[in-house]
């Protein structure tokens, strides 16, 4: 790569790079009184990033992230994921390194199985509403 092209691409990414702390971060509407947090870091409308706190013990309603591929990494606790017929499937992910992938469309909801609240990186890769709320699992 020539170097006038090279500073052309780094000057570029310098002015579009960014930082969010924690305090900076953007609380996501939810169900009133949830025992959980979605915070928003950022959002281009193809990608979505955050962090959702979740209380020991806490479920989600049941949802689905529309046409988002999610994929959920456990900063602290456990998350265990209820998905499938009836809700009859789970899987759990813990803060050693543990991730999930949620695929666009499956309805599936959210517990903290641990006895401590959890902490979970969001990333959410696709387009429309993030989060479409369902009655239950189909």
């Amino acid at each position: 790569m020539n170097t006038a092209l090279a500073e052309a691409l780094m000057s570029e990414a310098t002015l579009t790079v960014r930082t969010v702390r924690p305090e900076q971060r953007m609380p996501v509407p939810g169900p009133e009184n949830a025992p959980f947090l979605r915070e928003q870091c950022f959002d281009d409308g193809h990608v979505w990033m955050g962090i959702v706190t979740t209380q020991a013990g806490a479920a989600t309603p049941w949802h689905h992230h529309g046409d988002y591929d999610t994929y959920a990494y456990v900063l602290e606790g456990e998350a265990t994921l209820e998905f499938g017929k009836n809700g009859s499937q789970h899987i759990t992910a813990r803060a050693d390194g543990s991730s999930h992938l949620i695929p666009k469309g499956c309805v599936h909801r959210e517990l903290n199985s641990g006895s401590t609240p959890n902490r979970i990186l969001i990333l959410r890769v696709g387009h429309g509403p993030a989060v479409v709320p369902q009655a239950g699992p189909a």
